[in-house]
């Protein structure tokens, strides 16, 4: 009797009249709620993902650029060359800091930016060089000669647009300077 309960409970389950009703409805019905889409962008599917489309202003920061910067310590002095400690990477740099020479290049291909960063230190100046420095300190990192090799390093990061499609775009990975384990050396011009 039990047995023929359950069997009954089920089939009633099954056969119910509007069974229909029981699935899952459709968005934006007479009964239902309108689509998501229709109100907030992160579900629309025909909404822009390039960053450009979304928010114009990353089409003006897209390019090659060039930039010199100058350094400053505080109070307006212009920071000087300082002993590099192998130790603390590149916490401090024995080159000329009141003249950095950088290039960039930022790309944005629809949702994804790149930034690459290519620093040019020139040689430190004579004066820094005469100086005697005790281990750990050296006046120059790697094989360069202090006051003859400058020093070069590049960074690139990577970012994406964030899913709230709004022309935001968050960075999610680095590498480079001041993380760099193996920089080059140029040649002053």
């Amino acid at each position: 009797m039990k047995s023929l309960s359950l069997v009954a409970i089920l089939a009633a389950g099954v056969f119910v009249p509007g069974y229909d009703a029981l699935k899952p409805s459709k968005c934006g019905g007479k009964l239902t709620s309108p689509c998501l889409s229709a109100s907030d962008t992160r579900y629309d599917a025909n909404f822009p993902k390039s960053i450009t489309l979304q928010n114009p202003a990353w089409k003006q920061f897209e390019g090659l650029w060039k930039t010199t910067s100058i350094n400053f310590q505080g109070n307006g002095i212009v920071a000087q060359p300082q002993p590099h400690i192998p130790a603390l990477k590149y916490a401090t740099l024995p080159y000329t800091l009141n003249e950095v020479v950088t290039f960039y290049n930022h790309t944005i291909v629809g949702s994804r930016m790149s930034l690459y960063a290519y620093f040019f230190y020139s040689p430190a100046p004579e004066s820094f060089c005469n100086q005697t420095f005790n281990p750990p300190f050296e006046n120059v990192i790697g094989s360069g000669v202090c006051g003859v090799n400058g020093f070069t390093t590049a960074v690139a990061q990577f970012g994406t647009s964030t899913h709230e499609n709004q022309g935001e775009q968050k960075q999610y990975a680095s590498f480079g300077f001041p993380g760099a384990t193996s920089p080059s050396h140029m040649s002053h011009i």
